[in-house]
């Protein structure tokens, strides 16, 4: 009873939310909307593509764009809560990893958003072959092109790709307990192995509210797009504009079964029916089943708040520049 208890808050909510989203349609916006800001998160990436940002900036200008850069997001929301301001907003240019992105779009619902990939993880730029080059991000700003991906919400906090439960989830927490500052690949070797042979592998359970889709597994994905992290493809027929939830739920016991079946996802290998369900919807609950704390839970690789968790489709909310 609580769990639908919360379900109804949450519901409540998503659709408050859901009301204040303007998204634009998939279109191409218009050449009056002539000023950009930036968004730049310094703790992503390895500082090796920095040097995009100023290229960015000056062919924008080179453009006729007015270009403003802020580290603060205090200071971004400020001056965009200026009707002045924000009225000849083209987009907001997120630079960093996927978290950037998912926080401009909690702070920013419906508005334009251009991604120029900083961070050790850069999945939505991925999927949109968006490379880290500040000039084919101008041009992209430019051509004013631009597309409606779905979102969801983890009890009621917007995130844009997926939501996983599992060792996976353990160790973006292990990671984030550590980190100081930008972070390369190799930063994650050891807190990743680390969560990896002290989590607790939990049953957790998936379902849907009416309870048509269900399964119990140790590691379960919500996603909206088919790659993981380190170019898994999870969930190879996943459409991020398709209003629905991809969720993947895997049913291996030990690690050696979890390692070996991320090593066959990575080489393309086949996979046994048996390792793992999978099913579509628009509302997902996960849940421990013997009821203990489960906080090993990832939204778009920052920590989310322990199981359980209501997990809810927001289509079309996001609004991108593509190519």
């Amino acid at each position: 009873m609580k769990i639908w208890g919360l379900i109804h808050t949450w519901n409540l909510r998503n659709r408050e939310q859901s009301k204040a989203l303007s998204p634009v349609n998939d279109s191409t916006l218009s050449k009056d909307h002539g000023f950009v800001v930036i968004q730049r998160n310094p703790r992503s990436g390895s500082g090796a593509g920095r040097k995009e940002l100023l290229i960015l900036i000056r062919a924008l200008r080179s453009a006729g764009y007015k270009v403003r850069m802020f580290r603060s997001r205090q200071a971004l929301d400020s001056y965009l809560a200026v009707p002045e301001n924000s009225c000849h907003l083209r987009c907001i240019v997120t630079a960093g990893g996927d978290g950037t992105v998912a926080d401009v779009a909690n702070r920013h619902p419906g508005r334009p958003i251009a991604v120029l990939p900083l961070g050790t993880e850069n999945l939505l730029a991925h999927y949109l072959n968006l490379p880290r080059c500040g000039r084919t991000l101008a041009e992209v700003i430019v051509a004013g092109k631009i597309r409606n991906f779905d979102s969801a919400t983890a009890n009621g906090r917007r995130f844009l790709l997926m939501l996983s439960a599992g060792v996976d989830g353990n160790i973006v927490h292990a990671i984030h307990a550590v980190r100081r500052g930008t972070i390369r690949r190799i930063g994650y070797v050891i807190p990743t192995l680390r969560a990896f042979l002290s989590s607790r592998l939990n049953l957790i359970c998936a379902s849907t509210p009416d309870g048509s889709q269900a399964a119990t597994g140790t590691h379960v994905i919500v996603t909206n797009i088919p790659r993981y992290g380190f170019a898994l493809e999870f969930a190879p027929e996943a459409i991020p504009d398709d209003g629905l939830l991809d969720v993947r739920v895997y049913h291996g016991t030990t690690r050696r079964q979890i390692f070996w079946h991320a090593i066959r996802l990575k080489l393309g290998l086949p996979l046994n029916a048996g390792e793992f369900t999978k099913f579509r919807a628009t509302q997902v609950t996960l849940e421990s089943r013997d009821r203990t704390p489960v906080s090993g839970v990832q939204v778009d690789g920052d920590p989310c708040s322990a199981l359980p968790v209501i997990v809810v489709v927001e289509p079309k909310s996001l609004c991108v520049l593509v190519r």
